[in-house]
């Protein structure tokens, strides 16, 4: 993933109320309806909307996203336990989004806001690191495999447009994103031949026979080919330890 480039927005009533998430619930995303504008540029924009004065006697607008994402760039605009302005609705939440997200979606997500390009697109390196910006989301900041659209979650705004329009490529990004969560574990599984597997499976007996192991979960999982790397070094060192060929 690229590395996050921080654009702090000062805390403000427009764009950073400064109010904790109740809870890390899900990940909302968005695109910036902005043909061509950088992942700084729609930072900027959010910035910028502290500077509204309201007794001016003009409407104020109340918006800000957690993370903006572009070809080359992810800008971090809020913390990720701070709530900001990217999915508030003047009329009723979708039913799977309120039993999802709560009452109001707001105080529970972090919303990812995607550049589009001059034709109106989401780029493929954009769709990628807004992949790795989920999946880090996800694995380091606590936040659940629980995405949504913009369109979702309210249901009258088009947005993502482009996933609007084509919505396999919504899918295809969850699917993405999946994967990335499920690869390491999958390239920690063991790929032995089923002869090496029986002859691990005995040395396994062997030791808890012997009483040298206590487990016999790791015996169970040898015989079902379940058996992790990691898992297989700890047993490995401790045969080598006792001198067991």
């Amino acid at each position: 993933m690229l590395t996050i480039q921080h654009q702090r927005i000062p805390v403000n009533p427009f764009s950073r109320p400064g109010k904790k998430l109740v809870a890390k619930r899900g990940i909302v995303m968005h695109y910036t309806a902005d043909p061509g504008a950088s992942a700084q540029a729609i930072g900027k924009y959010f910035t910028s909307l502290k500077d509204q004065n309201p007794d001016d006697g003009t409407g104020d607008r109340y918006a800000s996203a957690h993370i903006q994402i572009d070809r080359s760039t992810i800008v971090q605009s809020l913390p990720f336990d701070e709530m900001g302005y990217h999915c508030g609705s003047k009329q009723p939440y979708l039913p799977e989004a309120l039993s999802k997200l709560g009452s109001y979606p707001n105080n529970s997500t972090v919303g990812i806001e995607m550049c589009i390009e001059a034709d109106g697109l989401i780029h493929e390196d954009t769709f990628n690191n807004a992949v790795d910006m989920v999946v880090y989301l996800i694995q380091h900041e606590g936040f659940p495999e629980v995405i949504f659209t913009h369109k979702e979650v309210v249901g009258w705004k088009d947005c993502p447009l482009p996933w609007v329009k084509n919505p396999s490529e919504f899918e295809r990004f969850k699917q993405e994103v999946h994967s990335q969560l499920n690869s390491q574990e999958e390239e920690e599984d063991l790929n032995l031949s089923a002869n090496q597997w029986t002859i691990l499976t005995t040395q396994l007996k062997e030791l808890y026979d012997k009483k040298l192991i206590t487990d016999s979960t790791w015996i169970d999982k040898a015989a079902v080919k379940k058996l992790t790397v990691s898992e297989l070094l700890f047993i490995n060192t401790a045969i080598l330890n006792r001198g067991i060929k």
